[in-house]
């Protein structure tokens, strides 16, 4: 009987699996050493390298963990990367410094067992005494970026943003089922790569307070983004849409309804500051 049972169990989870529709539960990853498939890294790390990417893929978004092998007597120049990077040190020893100018006599060393994490956005350089293995996790895309993002000396960030053109018009009465389409022009002088963002404000009745809502994105319409999408270039011209029915929902939001576009310099992976903003847009 309890066998009996059983078996109509399973046959009514396999006939559940099989239906169209049904989510398809994730595959389960794991490796041993000896199953670990290496192959020749990328030319931004030391020659001779070696890299096994053991879940996601560093190049896209969503989590990733890769290992990287690096010869006994490498470098990696000052560089930096738009996200946290987890480092876990599996053999061997790294020696890592911060700062915009390799230093081998400012630096901290971390063997095998070590762990640490690199801050968004902040110079730092590698030595590698001896042979060494060591693993990676974080979100990706991961980058590895060698421009200076420290402000230079005599140098100050200067931008300008314009709303180009705007749907609906201003002064024109939203709903809750509106979507505002704000064409952008910027410009950025002191640019520094993966580093600034726009987005959509609304004024608050607290005064000289804004506030975004979110989704606030480039490009397609779509779900609330985890994280900005940063410019690519100095100057340029984008799209940021914003859906009006989220923003009429707060009670701090001011009416009439009047909104403009921040431009953001990203400090840290939490913190950021406005560099320039267009002027108001009304709408009733």
């Amino acid at each position: 009987m309890r066998t009996t049972i059983l078996a109509a169990l399973l046959a009514c989870a396999v006939s559940l699996s099989a239906q169209p529709g049904q989510p398809r539960p994730e595959t389960p990853i794991g490796f041993i050493p000896e199953a670990i498939a290496w192959k020749d890294a990328p030319a931004t790390l030391p020659p001779g390298s070696k890299i096994s990417v053991l879940e996601g893929n560093p190049g896209a978004d969503g989590m990733f963990t890769m290992r990287v092998r690096v010869p006994a007597g490498s470098a990696i120049p000052p560089h930096w990367h738009p996200r946290q990077e987890r480092v876990t040190i599996l053999a061997g020893a790294v020696d890592l410094g911060f700062g915009s100018v390799a230093n081998a006599g400012n630096v901290t060393r971390y063997r095998a067992g070590s762990f640490y994490v690199n801050p968004p956005r902040v110079m730092h350089y590698l030595f590698f005494p001896e042979a060494t293995e060591m693993q990676m996790t974080g979100v990706g895309p991961w980058e590895l970026q060698t421009s200076d993002i420290s402000a230079q000396p005599g140098t100050a960030t200067t931008a300008t943003v314009t709303v180009r053109s705007i749907t609906p018009a201003a002064g024109s009465e939203v709903t809750q089922s509106t979507i505002i389409k704000a064409v952008v022009d910027y410009d950025i002088r002191g640019f520094k790569p993966l580093t600034y963002y726009l987005s959509i404000v609304f004024e608050s009745t607290t005064p000289n307070k804004t506030i975004g809502v979110g989704p606030t994105i480039m490009g397609a319409l779509r779900s609330a983004p985890p994280a900005p999408i940063f410019v690519e270039t100095a100057t340029g011209t984008v799209t940021l849409t914003q859906d009006v029915g989220r923003v009429l929902t707060l009670r701090e939001v001011k009416k009439p309804l009047r909104m403009r576009v921040f431009l953001h310099e990203q400090l840290t992976e939490n913190s950021s500051h406005v560099v320039a903003f267009s002027d108001w847009i009304e709408f009733h």
